[in-house]
């Protein structure tokens, strides 16, 4: 009796350190909540990254908890954020209605109702009035005052207009973000002319035949109204490319087509931007306004988002703006790669999901067995600090 005791005090012990949990808070003079995520993988002695993961339209906080990032999480030891976006309505002439929950991304619906006889002109922001910008960072400042944060390792995913409110994020508040991951959202209308206030890494997927953002232009659809919202797919990965100062020839990946879904993906990856950011996007030919996954699909969009953001990630414990820097050359590389800089103690190199490659002293690499893709070089000084770079291998 007294085991089975034991067993099951160390069932309960697991479960609650493996918790999501339904969070309130007020913020704004309002009440609002979020799903926290903390896997049981989480340690308190090793700052842990924090990922959002944004809803879209008349979606709830719960619609995305199920495509994967749960997972990501036990496996990696990621806090992950599912925050609930408020019901946003529209007015026209004297009748107020409901458009659904709804993120202040950045939206303008500038458009014409036509009944009969009759035009009725519509023009208005998407929650303009809730500070949705501001609720995520409380939400990131209570993670931050609550559990052992990595403040330099913090991403934002959404789909839809849960996609938009992350560029919004990335526009406005990219100095406390690492990267964001887009999907079938682009920049809003409001957002585009804007400057953002740091680079940033950014991932956009869009199907080109998405019938509720549109591929080409951001027009959407919706309570029976179309209205141009943003700004199209390529448009949205020309605007982090030209800001990040990244090259303009991508590496072009495509992925495998092994199943009957009538759909193809290619991935173009554009690197060496500003403070090693990059930019990537998944073109998905024939797709809708879905989240695609395996098995159904060739990819993964879960597993896809996770190792762009893992690409991107600053070494814990490093201060990006204090740590002596390096060169590496040639990149991109294919034989060798030369790590050149003063005082460097070790190298390591990491591969895309954070796996260590090897570990040297040697400032010529040989990497003729690296297989093509993103890694990240991280060099330790004589002096303890340390410092990273992307470096793409392409043969």
């Amino acid at each position: 009796m007294k085991r089975l005791f034991t067993l099951l005090a160390m069932m309960i012990t697991i479960f609650s350190l493996s918790a999501q949990t339904t969070e309130t808070m007020t913020w704004d003079d309002s009440t609002r909540q979020y799903l926290r995520y903390v896997p049981a993988s989480y340690d308190s002695s090793t700052p842990a990254p924090v990922l959002f993961v944004l809803h879209g339209l008349g979606d709830e906080m719960t619609g995305l908890t199920n495509v994967g990032f749960k997972e990501i999480a036990d496996q990696h030891g990621w806090i992950v954020i599912y925050p609930q976006a408020t019901v946003a309505t529209a007015t026209i002439m004297v009748y107020s209605f409901s458009i659904g929950t709804a993120w202040n991304a950045g939206i303008t619906i500038n458009t014409t109702v036509n009944y009969g006889d009759y035009s009725l002109p519509i023009n208005l922001t998407v929650n303009a009035e809730v500070d949705d910008a501001g609720f995520l960072l409380a939400i990131l400042d209570d993670l931050i005052a609550n559990y052992n944060v990595d403040q330099n390792n913090v991403f934002m995913t959404g789909f839809s207009m849960g996609g938009f409110m992350a560029n919004r994020m990335a526009i406005e508040h990219g100095d406390r973000i690492r990267a964001i991951a887009s999907v079938n959202g682009t920049i809003g209308n409001d957002m585009a002319s804007r400057t953002p206030v740091a680079p940033i890494n950014a991932m956009h997927i869009h199907g080109t035949a998405d019938n509720t953002v549109s591929y080409d232009s951001a027009m959407m659809t919706m309570q029976g109204m179309s209205a141009n919202v943003g700004i199209g797919a390529e448009q949205t990965v020309e605007f982090w490319r030209n800001f990040n100062q990244c090259g303009t020839t991508p590496q072009v990946t495509n992925y495998p087509d092994s199943h009957n879904d009538g759909l193809t993906f290619e991935q173009s990856l554009y690197t060496n931007g500003t403070n090693g950011t990059k930019v990537a996007f998944i073109k998905v030919n024939g797709g809708d306004h879905t989240w695609y996954y395996t098995p159904q699909n060739d990819i993964d969009y879960a597993t896809e988002i996770y190792n762009f953001f893992a690409s991107c990630m600053s070494p814990v414990g490093v201060d990006e703006n204090k740590a002596q820097t390096f060169s590496v050359y040639p990149n991109p590389a294919n034989t060798f790669v030369n790590i050149a800089g003063e005082d460097i103690d070790n190298i390591c190199i990491y591969n895309a999901i954070g796996e260590k490659m090897l570990s040297t002293n040697e400032q010529c690499i040989n990497v003729s067995d690296f297989a093509n893709g993103l890694y990240l070089v991280r060099v330790v000084f004589n002096n303890g600090e340390s410092s990273s770079q992307n470096l793409l291998i392409s043969k």
